[in-house]
């Protein structure tokens, strides 16, 4: 009824002005739409409605546009109002998530420092060449931004790309840098394995040229530390190597334009039985099943790495024999002594089965799962010696590793909520250490000189915005907050020249000069920070 009305309006206005393209348009509409209710109906439910009036005005005649925009608004000012939502594969943070997210980060960026990297950051888009042709399979996943009249772009797969790239086109020659940002995958999310669309990386990378195996051991000892600063539970780091990997398919004999498709097909071993990854070696893939089944008597080869190592070196073992192999398993004889050093071998385990399928490793690679979690890999990488080349035709050798935040945030969330409801507390939101209170009416601006001085000491306080708060809301918001001290007064303490300083666990009070306030609250804090 309100767009034959506004059509109706239109016709008149347009015969009026003699108009009679306009009139025939907006009289030919109304014939459609008192055609059918039905047509009524899509106008106003949506996007296709439009459209159909849209071709109808145009096919009379397109010196009709204006009525089309003055239909258009119309049918904005009275559809109905879709309640909003978050897109699909991207998530909402809550302020108690922020705080654990924040810890994590806060961990990982502790243990790239310790070990000497820059920071850099990346744009979150890159040129679609940049992208296209460096992740297998695996690149149908990348959003592709619609074209704005200038150049194609896309959103970021991984930070790994876009590092080479940052290499080459600022020409270093080597460098150890960490950076966390986000990347975009177009991928099914599953939001309880922790895989969405838009997610954090949080990636170590080293580049240059240096002795073998030294900064691979480093990358794979940061891993390690990491996670065991986490204390996300206990954890294994699958490791292969991609010489070794591309032997043991041309041992078996796989055609070599097809090392990259079985490649992927092995890589989702961590995910399907092997009968169903031999399936897709097969059938989707046209790998002999002859070819497939020795493929198969490698893969199951996994196992402590110098153990291992003693079997694939044997001199009758195939891959002893092949050189490109032989070649990898003496570099990682050397890195499993390195890692050894550096106390990082102990959950290590060497695993042929780990593939890793994406097309610029040339070297180590590896994974990091969580054992009995049911969130995937936590953390991954590896090493890429050609991607630099690929943008600047001069190769820097490089290896790295991305830690993916979101699994790790999940894990370490549902362990706060874990405690959180052992303890009969809640997860914090805030750090603050002291909530300014005050008794009786007309102590806001103390409230707030109070505050103001702690803050120019360092400390995190809260003064409550309420002009005159009841006590026992105040004493509800610190506990609720897990605020661990209050500072309290009223016109006497003031009249004193004191403050009451509350221990909320101790449940402790004691009365303190004003002008000593900092010093005792300092002290009092200490112990805590320092924990």
């Amino acid at each position: 009824a309100v767009v034959r009305a506004h059509l109706e309006k239109a016709v008149a206005a347009a015969a009026a002005a003699a108009d009679g393209t306009a009139a025939a348009a907006a009289a030919g509409t109304l014939q459609l739409l008192d055609g059918s209710l039905a047509a009524a109906d899509a106008v106003l439910g949506g996007s296709g409605g439009v459209a159909a009036v849209a071709a109808a005005i145009t096919a009379h005649e397109p010196a009709a546009g204006r009525l089309l925009e003055e239909l258009r608004l119309v049918v904005e000012a009275n559809q109905a109002r879709r309640k909003p939502k978050v897109a699909k594969g991207a998530r909402d943070f809550l302020p108690d998530q922020m705080a654990i997210r924040e810890a994590a980060f806060g961990t990982i960026t502790s243990v790239f420092k310790r070990h000497g990297a820059v920071a850099i950051d990346t744009p979150v888009f890159e040129l679609r060449e940049t992208l296209m042709g460096k992740y297998g399979e695996d690149s149908k996943l990348i959003y592709d931004l619609a074209d704005q009249g200038g150049e194609l772009l896309s959103l970021r797969y991984d930070l790994t790309v876009p590092f080479a790239r940052y290499v080459a086109v600022n020409a270093i020659g080597n460098i150890k840098r960490y950076h966390i940002g986000k990347v975009y995958r177009r991928d099914q999310p599953q939001l309880n394995r922790g895989r969405f669309r838009e997610f954090f990386q949080c990636d170590f990378d080293i580049a240059g040229s240096y002795a073998a195996m030294v900064p691979d051991a480093e990358v794979l000892s940061v891993l390690v530390e990491i996670l065991r600063d986490l204390q996300l539970g206990k954890f294994t780091v699958k490791l292969n190597h991609r010489r070794l990997l591309d032997a043991m398919l041309a041992i078996a004999g796989v055609p070599a334009q097809k090392f990259r498709p079985i490649c992927s097909a092995i890589d989702k071993l961590d995910k399907e039985p092997w009968e169903v990854v031999r399936a897709e070696m097969v059938e989707e893939k046209g790998l002999p099943g002859d070819v497939a089944d020795t493929i198969g008597q490698f893969v199951v080869l996994r196992g402590e790495p110098r153990q291992l190592l003693a079997v694939l070196t044997a001199s009758e073992h195939p891959l002893a024999q092949h050189p490109d192999s032989a070649a990898a398993l003496a570099e990682l004889s050397s890195l499993f002594d390195y890692l050894d050093a550096l106390g990082a071998l102990g959950p290590i385990s060497f695993d042929l089965s780990l593939a890793r399928g994406l097309d610029y490793y040339t070297g180590v690679i590896y994974e990091a799962v969580l054992e009995g979690g049911n969130v995937g890999s936590i953390a991954a990488g590896g090493r890429y010696d050609k991607l630099v080349g690929m943008f600047s035709g001069k190769d820097v050798p490089a290896v790295g590793v991305s830690i993916g935040i979101e699994r790790v945030f999940a894990i370490m969330e549902g362990q706060a909520r874990e405690r959180a409801a052992a303890s009969g507390t809640a997860i914090r939101a805030t750090e603050t250490q002291v909530l300014v209170a005050s008794i009786g009416n007309g102590m806001q601006v103390k409230r707030m000189e109070v505050a103001a001085k702690l803050w120019a000491a360092g400390i995190k306080a809260e003064f409550g915005f309420k002009p005159n708060p009841k006590m026992g809301d105040q004493l509800g918001y610190a506990l609720e907050q897990g605020i661990p001290f209050m500072v309290l007064f009223g016109e006497t303490e003031l009249q004193q020249g004191q403050v009451k300083v509350k221990d909320m666990a101790a449940k402790t009070e004691e009365a303190v000069a004003l002008d000593e306030l900092v010093g005792v609250l300092q002290r009092l804090i200490a112990p805590q920070a320092a924990s």
